[in-house]
């Protein structure tokens, strides 16, 4: 894991591009440990041989040995929480995810602002997931890995406006939950750190995984 130091750092877009991330505004965060890299499969395995998760809903990827070391899909939030809590962790909020992806002056991207196709596995350009970590020049200000692409990941949070914004959302409350990153399908503007999609926690994605954090 790396350690994400206490202090305030700017969440969300400072232009109204995409409506439920504005407004930019400054959020104050304790520290705290964010794991490296997205959970394996072989990490997931592990959880799954003593009984502390269940399985993903679909095996294709994961009872294969050359996905050992891609991120592990198909599972809810609810499995993702398990496997957390399991390694005596949690899943991230939806600010510590955003923290640890930007740093605190707000980057577009973990590695700046312009995007850098040659740092993220997103816009189709590969046909699937790649090993995590496997993208070493696209490391978040802290040192975290693939926040952007590969896979998107589940937060802790539920799907909730940001404060002054005047967007009404259709799906905010508490039936979906946040999921941050981007994913090797989605287009590279999906991957910017600021931005926000949503899944019912219940549900599963060939392109949804997670990674965990720990109080500091």
């Amino acid at each position: 894991m790396v350690l994400v130091p206490a202090g305030d750092f700017l969440m969300g877009s400072s232009e109204d591009e995409v409506a439920d991330a504005f407004p930019q505004h400054v959020v104050p965060l304790d520290s705290y440990w964010m794991d490296i890299y997205e959970v394996t499969n072989e990490q997931y395995h592990k959880c799954v041989d003593v009984g502390a998760c269940y399985e993903p809903e679909d095996l294709r990827y994961f009872n294969y040995p050359e996905f050992a070391s891609h991120p592990v899909v198909y599972i809810t939030w609810f499995d993702a929480l398990a496997f957390c809590r399991w390694n005596d962790k949690r899943l991230p909020t939806e600010a510590e995810w955003e923290k640890a992806a930007r740093g605190g002056r707000g980057r577009r991207y973990p590695w700046g602002d312009d995007l850098a196709t040659t740092n993220l596995n997103a816009g189709s350009r590969l046909a699937g997931t790649t090993p995590v970590g496997s993208y070493s020049d696209g490391a978040s200000p802290y040192g975290a890995m693939d926040m952007a692409g590969n896979v998107w990941e589940w937060v802790m949070d539920w799907y909730e406006p940001y404060p002054g914004t005047s967007f009404i959302g259709d799906f905010f409350g508490d039936k979906y939950k946040v999921l941050r990153g981007g994913s090797w399908n989605h287009p590279d503007r999906d991957a910017r750190t600021f931005y926000r999609d949503i899944a019912h926690p219940n549900r599963t994605f060939a392109v949804v995984g997670f990674r965990c954090a720990a109080d500091g």
